[in-house]
């Protein structure tokens, strides 16, 4: 009894270490795919983008009236706003990505932090950019 009790304990640890590592692999997969979608070429070129935006309104408010000079500065400080996200965002991927390559061990936590922080920051400045253009919009779409 105490011979089969000995056996049968060895394969359940024997067991559990195997099903553990293979658990570990599969976070360790599916983290790294997720981390993957949202990169910092991504970040970056829409930081450029909203930065140059916001440039180029600087001197579009001459010669308008109120209400076009209104939604110029509107728009102007949501590009501008909408840089400072993409920037953060940009900044964030990569002191994740740090933090990944020194401590692979809490990779999955690490990966999930980083994709609720740098999405939300995403979403916060993809949204600057939709006020942006419907102020845009408003200023120089109707005809």
């Amino acid at each position: 009894m105490v011979l089969v009790f000995a056996v049968s304990s060895i394969y359940s640890v024997s067991a559990q270490s195997v099903v553990e590592n293979i658990e570990k692999s599969i976070s360790n997969e599916k983290a790294r795919a997720l981390d993957n979608i949202l990169t910092p070429t991504i970040t970056a070129t829409l930081t450029g983008l909203s930065l140059t935006g916001g440039t180029f309104l600087v001197n579009l408010t001459r010669g308008n009236n109120d209400v076009s000079t209104a939604h110029i500065h509107v728009a102007r400080k949501s590009f501008i706003k909408a840089f400072f996200m993409f920037l953060v965002c940009t900044i964030v991927l990569f002191a994740f990505d740090f933090f990944e390559i020194i401590d692979e061990k809490n990779i999955v936590i690490y990966t999930f932090i980083d994709v609720a922080v740098s999405y939300a920051l995403f979403a916060f400045g993809a949204l600057f950019l939709v006020k942006a253009a419907k102020h845009l919009f408003e200023t120089y779409g109707k005809t």
